[in-house]
């Protein structure tokens, strides 16, 4: 009998948890995924790195009461689920992230709010 393989970690360190303060936005690499990562009221967030509307780069924006800002039309996505404030059922990927051990870590297989049960809130 063979023993149960543990699959391979998809865990990616990305910064030292000192690096990201809160209100803070810092691009990364994982892959091949362009992603911004985050803090917004002490809770950690990564969503895809471009504005669905023209591409902005959403490290360039700002984070206000829980949303990234795009900084070229202000488009308003949720930290925590990546949904467009004006119209929810739009959504960037986001990305599964943790301290672990002093580091940041994001798993880069993405997430979109619409498919949590009950949708984006």
């Amino acid at each position: 009998m063979t023993a149960p393989t543990t699959p391979p970690t998809t865990w990616h360190p990305v910064a030292r948890a000192d690096e990201v303060g809160d209100g803070e936005l810092r691009p990364v690499v994982v892959g091949d995924r362009a992603i911004v990562l985050g803090r917004s009221g002490g809770v950690l967030f990564a969503l895809a790195r471009r504005c669905l509307h023209q591409g902005g780069d959403l490290a360039d924006g700002i984070v206000s009461r829980g949303h990234v800002v795009c900084p070229v039309h202000g488009w308003r996505f949720s930290c925590a689920t990546g949904a467009l404030d004006a119209s929810p059922e739009t959504c960037l990927a986001r990305f599964d992230v943790r301290e672990h051990a002093g580091q940041i870590e994001i798993d880069p297989r993405p997430r979109y709010a619409h498919a949590l049960p009950g949708g984006p809130p």
